[in-house]
């Protein structure tokens, strides 16, 4: 039974799927513009070291999203749902770095059990979900359903379990064929059509990449290394030892 930090993060995302005008069973096709012009929130998607997924750093009544741009896509999309699940879950300033522990573990903290449960619920709703499974899936009904939703193959066994459409025997197997690496040769099989989002289109190359509404502003000044932290915390009215360490807390 899902408890209560769960159901409200997937209420959240369900709301958030109403004010969008989305169906409750469709799949979210480009998460990036759905947060930067549906919800307007500003993203910098940049390279970060290799543990840190993502963050979100709240800025008086806004907040600026941050996505290691080295990941794979999926993964990427998954960090932002779930960035975008502390702003709609109301969830204030204070909050740690993601890593992979709080994204695919089993995390303690509240809003973070709340910010998983939305971007599952974001990316992957229980009504489409269920559209997907007319038996007990196997690895390739599962490979199908990560691609159909755009998450990876983990994520939507991760869906299947938190759903209750697929059983522990059927789930423990699939997730070994998985670990020892047979999801590519399903996802080769299955061939499916490369996910449009705008994730997919930005490689390494375009690290890294910021919203437009932070042209000109102190953050892209920081993040481009165009200005030393002392003049950028001058400009910002704060303290200069602060924004080092939160900047060093990302990796930027």
């Amino acid at each position: 039974m899902a408890g209560k930090d769960t159901n409200t993060g997937a209420k959240r995302a369900r709301e958030a799927r109403e004010a969008l005008g989305l169906e409750q069973n469709s799949p979210l096709t480009c998460v990036l513009d759905t947060t930067e012009t549906g919800f307007g929130l500003p993203v910098v998607i940049a390279e970060m070291p290799e543990h840190i997924a993502g963050a979100c750093c709240r800025v008086n009544d806004g907040a600026v999203l941050w996505v290691n741009g080295t990941q794979a896509t999926v993964r990427r999309r998954f960090t932002l749902a779930h960035e975008l699940g502390h702003v709609r879950c109301g969830h204030d300033h204070g909050l740690p770095v993601e890593t992979y522990e709080t994204l695919g573990g089993k995390p303690t903290d509240q809003r973070e059990v709340q910010a998983n449960a939305f971007a599952a619920q974001l990316l992957m709703p229980a009504d489409g979900i269920r559209e997907q499974v007319t038996r007990e899936p196997t690895l390739e009904d599962v490979v199908t359903i990560a691609a159909r939703f755009g998450v990876s193959t983990i994520a939507a066994l991760y869906r299947l379990n938190t759903l209750k459409l697929v059983n522990a025997k059927r789930s423990a197997r699939v997730k070994r064929e998985i670990d020892d690496g047979f999801a590519d040769d399903v996802w080769a099989h299955v061939a499916p059509p490369p996910f449009q989002d705008g994730m997919a289109a930005i490689d390494e190359d375009d690290l890294p990449r910021l919203s437009p509404q932070l042209a000109g502003s102190g953050l892209e000044a920081m993040v481009l290394r165009s200005a030393s932290l002392p003049s950028i915390a001058a400009a910002a009215g704060c303290d200069p030892s602060a924004l080092a360490d939160g900047a060093a807390a990302i990796g930027v």
